[in-house]
């Protein structure tokens, strides 16, 4: 079963934020239950955390298409990694290496996958376009 579904390459991936205020689904006007498309859910839409879900689904499913969604408005733009780390610092003192070995920014590139950027605007109800291309290709 992996192996046909892997085969196909016909999945897409959606990254998103998790903000409540954000539902991927209801933007592009599909069903949850579609098979082949995946929603990724993170704090920002941010590709970093996300690394390992796509990786086992490029392993599994074979993915073709990779959506990142971010919005207007988002609670990540007021935070940087350094807030970050000292909000967390103050919650896991105990936690310092790892928090400060942490990055919570983006990350570059993908191996062989297309990458569409778009962003949501939650006033106006419009999703638009913000960067095509193949991952570790500059456009």
């Amino acid at each position: 079963m992996a192996a046909a579904v892997r085969a196909s390459g016909a999945g897409t991936v959606v990254i998103s934020c998790s903000d409540p205020r954000l539902n991927p689904y209801q933007v592009f006007g599909v069903d949850p239950s579609i098979k082949g498309l995946t929603m990724v859910r993170n704090a920002g839409g941010r590709a970093l955390d996300s690394v390992r879900t796509i990786s086992a689904l490029q392993a599994i499913g074979n993915p073709r298409t990779v959506i990142v969604m971010h919005h207007t408005d988002c609670g990540m733009i007021h935070y940087n990694d350094e807030a970050i780390r000292k909000a967390l610092l103050e919650f896991a003192p105990q936690e310092k290496a790892t928090i400060e070995a942490s990055k919570y920014g983006e990350i570059t590139g993908s191996p062989g996958t297309r990458i569409i950027g778009v962003k949501y605007d939650l006033n106006s109800g419009v999703c638009t376009q913000v960067l095509e291309g193949i991952a570790g290709t500059k456009l």
